[in-house]
């Protein structure tokens, strides 16, 4: 195991920040903004550490029709007792299910398509107590993808970030898992300002159904920014976004839930720049209000800044980006002539109070081809000291793990992995030093039991982590780990 990041904070200075924004700017109007959520951070991928009679995780579906190999969820269950599950198949069809159990100190991979070759279907993973975490794979010969799963349903999800330039495709998948029917609106800003389609207004989702719009079928094609906004005007939904990228700068497959509420601080600790890498950070501004932010680096090299205070997560640089009401403003790394090249870290923060989205677009050229990576960030209220990974990491993966800490005091952090006799320290990752303010990147050893994997840490820390691809691509995904929180 090699460790090989550790660094100081960076924020970035008012002449840096000058030249950090790119031009594309979408105006939009008005959004139901961060209140809708039923508990705070609700709708968020995270594990709550309480005991429950019974907890459902939402994922993101799979669309048959874009000819993927496979889709499905792995089911983990660290606990000493068995668990019993029931999956759900939510789609246009009446629904199905089926009732499983996962052994103590086990995972169980189920399969979501079940030979089905058009459609969207998506899973629902109900476990009866408060143990266990899910996630959901894809097999696909244009990039495997590890998707999150949820807890909590909503009633508003918003996409900072689009894309259905060149011929790529992108759909939202709007999820009901409850028996009475919801009404959604959906809206999208683009170039050309914010879009209400008559289509999307009023959509009537039957109980216990999933559906899937192509955004390119409403009206929204070959779009370089595409923000989207989705509101249940009657009872709470999932929603979930489908792309493939297929040119202008962008090569891969992704699928994810959406962001169910604006925040004030969104970290990512998967960063890179480099000549052959473009990093985009969109941030969507969906309230009423301008917006202000800062973004504050970390990484190797990264020593020019305004060091994090202790009794704070974030630095404030002078100078802030503005992001108008209802705009997209996109913030170009690759910009910032004294941010060296490589691996690192960033937060963006809300200089005046006003909530926004964000997401991490990372896009690199490697041995001949290319690929992207699409992230939602971890808002300021889920960084946590401990993060759990349900389908764990694979065997000798390089920089699979970029662990932050958020804080200006000196740390440890401590990895483990769970098996058949239950958690076990990895050698050479107990009580790793993780000095204030410091990113981490960490290989997994070739002898790593497959099963989850936990980080502990003395001090609130951010963790992600990269996924292969498969297939013999290039590149990686990036996929954040859920945070462990108590109440």
């Amino acid at each position: 195991m090699k460790i090989l990041r550790r660094v100081f904070s960076f924020a970035l200075l008012s002449a840096v920040v000058a030249v950090v924004v790119v031009v594309d700017r979408h105006t939009g109007s008005e959004s139901v903004g961060a209140s809708s959520a039923i508990v705070d951070f609700a709708g968020f991928p995270q594990v709550v550490d309480e005991a429950r009679i019974s907890t459902s995780w939402f994922c993101p579906g799979a669309a048959a029709g874009d000819g993927i190999d496979g889709a499905s969820v792995t089911v983990v269950n660290p606990s000493d007792g068995d668990i019993t599950a029931t999956l759900n198949y939510l789609s246009d069809a009446p629904v199905d299910a089926q009732t499983f159990s996962v052994p103590a100190r086990s995972r169980q991979v189920l399969d979501v398509l079940r030979g089905r070759t058009v459609g969207v279907v998506v899973p629902i993973v109900e476990i009866i107590g408060s143990l266990g975490s899910v996630e959901q794979e894809l097999v696909y010969a244009a990039g495997d993808v590890t998707s999150q799963c949820v807890s909590q349903t909503s009633n508003s999800w918003y996409f900072a970030d689009g894309f259905t330039a060149e011929g790529s495709t992108q759909r939202l998948v709007l999820t009901n898992p409850f028996p009475e029917s919801a009404v959604v609106n959906v809206s999208y800003t683009t170039t050309n300002g914010r879009r209400t389609p008559a289509a999307l207004q009023g959509i009537i989702l039957d109980g216990r159904s999933a559906r899937s719009i192509s955004l390119a079928d409403a009206g929204a094609q070959n779009e370089a920014r595409l923000a989207v906004e989705v509101e249940a005007s009657t009872g709470q939904i999932i929603a979930s976004r489908i792309q493939h990228y297929l040119g202008a700068g962008r090569l891969g497959y992704s699928t994810t839930v959406g962001i169910p509420m604006a925040s004030r601080e969104w970290w990512f600790s998967s960063g890179r720049t480099g000549s052959l890498a473009s990093e985009l950070l969109m941030v969507f501004n969906p309230s009423d209000s301008n917006a202000q932010v800062n973004v504050t680096f970390f990484g190797e090299g990264i020593t020019n800044g305004l060091a994090i205070d202790q009794a704070s997560t974030a630095a404030a640089p002078s100078t802030a980006i503005d992001v108008p009401a209802g705009e997209v403003v996109a913030i170009n790394t690759d910009s910032i002539a004294d941010l060296p090249k490589g691996d690192h870290a960033m937060v963006v923060s809300s200089v005046n109070d006003v909530p926004v989205i964000v997401e991490h677009v990372l896009s690199q050229r490697l041995g001949g081809s290319s690929f992207t990576a699409i992230t939602n960030g971890v808002p300021g209220g889920l960084v946590s000291t401990q993060w759990r990974i349900p389908s764990g990491v694979a065997k000798g993966t390089r920089n699979a793990l970029s662990i932050l800490n958020t804080t200006g005091t000196d740390g440890t952090f401590t990895v483990s992995a769970s098996g058949p006799g239950g958690q076990v320290e990895l050698p050479q990752l107990v009580n790793v030093a993780l000095t204030a303010a410091s990113l981490i990147t960490v290989e997994v050893p070739d002898d790593v039991q497959d099963g989850e994997v936990t980080i502990t840490a003395t001090v609130p820390v951010v963790v992600q982590r990269r996924t292969a691809r498969g297939h013999g691509l290039v590149g990686f995904g990036i996929v954040g780990a859920l945070p462990i929180r108590s109440r």
